[in-house]
């Protein structure tokens, strides 16, 4: 997401403190969101896709697999909870989707596991 938002900013031709000015929120807070450090709101998300004439649907997305990540982040049974959550959301999903699934989860492990050894090199 934060690279979505600061290559839209970018070709959009507009600055952070632009941004922030147009969105009355502050600028630190806009290079937050486009570093990956703070998430924006729903409704900043909503205003990020107006602003920058993005797809919501693609955004939302993105800001929620962020969300998700960081709420699992670190924690052992984390995949498998996600498992569980989707069990209990969709419990008749059909094969295909279900290897979808296994794929994102499997992608959510390499990212988890990425950030652990950049974090473990940083600290």
């Amino acid at each position: 997401m934060k690279s979505l938002l600061r290559n839209a900013r970018e070709n959009k031709g507009l600055g952070t403190r632009e941004v922030a000015k147009l969105l009355k929120i502050d600028a630190a807070l806009v290079s937050k969101f486009e570093s990956g450090q703070r998430n924006p709101t729903k409704k900043q998300l909503q205003q990020f896709a107006a602003l920058y004439a993005i797809d919501l649907d693609e955004l939302t997305l993105l800001w929620l697999k962020e969300k998700i990540l960081r709420a699992i982040e670190g924690e052992p049974l984390g995949t498998q909870a996600l498992i569980a959550a989707q069990n209990e959301i969709q419990p008749s999903q059909t094969k295909p989707q279900a290897a979808a699934i296994d794929a994102l989860f499997e992608e959510m492990d390499a990212l988890k596991t990425k950030i652990e050894s950049l974090r473990d090199s940083h600290g």
